[in-house]
């Protein structure tokens, strides 16, 4: 483990770095680069460290895990078992004392990174924490939860062997950095600004435009209303890329026992909509107020 004046160092050091995109010569085939680092990485994030390790939304063959973990650890965001226990305590206590990373507990920028980056108490995840309990075991889990470095430092050094410093920039600094944001937003914009969907006991929140940047994690409402389904883009129209590759891993047979959204909770979300329609609709008495005094004169 990497003492944290120097994680935080390295952390800060990589979001600076993405000012360099002005410094290097511009291609339209460097945008390419920016978006497979970024949206690999963040599909590896919420369908290795949210959805399987977090909520066990589906099962996967330890290949595949393996190669999802170190896909989703060279995003820079600590290790598997690190990231999936504090979100489970996230769901434990939403918007409530003991969320890690909750905008109306903490303020928004402890929220957004501060608990990320500087507070002792989030170092370490309990051992009774059911990540903990377990995928500790798992001795390539426990190598990359613990050498969390290791992923993002191959990538880094892949990038800048392949194309030299342009490669690095566009393929691990900016990418890294616009990363961070996206997933962080969830903990902040997700819980301040969007749509309810559900009535949940939260603030979470539906949000397009942190779904579309971190690959369809932004159907917040939907998430915390029920957890263990393997999509947070409870519909079609809902843009949600890590579940159609879920999909695609489960007719390759890849993945398997992938959790659906049960029929009752599209039906609560019917009924929740109509009830809203009736609360909204204007009578016809309110929309076109009549004169009494008239009606009592021309008869």
């Amino acid at each position: 483990m990497l003492p944290n004046i120097v994680q935080v160092s390295i952390f800060w050091t990589v979001q600076a770095s993405a000012i360099l995109t002005v410094a290097v010569p511009f291609r339209w085939a460097f945008i390419a680069l920016w978006a497979v680092s970024h949206f690999a990485r963040a599909i590896g994030l919420t369908l290795a460290f949210h959805r399987y390790f977090a909520h066990r939304a589906f099962k996967m063959n330890r290949v595949a895990r393996f190669v999802w973990t170190w896909i989703a650890t060279s995003a820079m965001q600590k290790g598997p078992i690190w990231w999936a226990g504090h979100h489970v305590n996230h769901h434990k206590y939403a918007d409530r004392e003991g969320d890690p990373h909750s905008p109306m507990v903490s303020g928004v920028y402890y929220a957004h990174i501060g608990w990320f980056l500087n507070d002792a108490k989030h170092d370490t995840v309990a051992p009774t924490n059911p990540v903990v309990r377990d995928f500790s075991k798992a001795p390539e889990i426990a190598f990359l939860d613990r050498y969390f470095f290791l992923p993002p430092l191959v990538l880094a050094v892949a990038m800048f062997a392949i194309g030299g410093l342009p490669w690095l920039v566009w393929g691990f600094c900016l990418p890294t950095m616009t990363l961070a944001h996206a997933t962080f937003a969830i903990n902040t914009v997700n819980h301040m600004f969007g749509t309810r969907r559900f009535e949940t006991h939260d603030e979470s929140r539906n949000n397009v435009l942190t779904a579309l940047f971190a690959a369809g994690e932004g159907w917040h409402n939907n998430h915390h209303r029920y957890q263990g389904a393997a999509r947070n883009g409870f519909y079609w129209w809902e843009f949600d890329p890590t579940w159609y590759v879920i999909r695609a891993m489960a007719a390759l047979r890849l993945a398997w026992d992938v959790h659906p959204v049960p029929r009752r909770i599209y039906e609560e979300a019917r009924v929740v909509r109509a009830r809203r329609s009736r609360r909204t609709m204007t009578s016809i008495i309110d929309a076109i107020p009549l004169s009494f005094e008239l009606l009592e004169e021309t008869e």
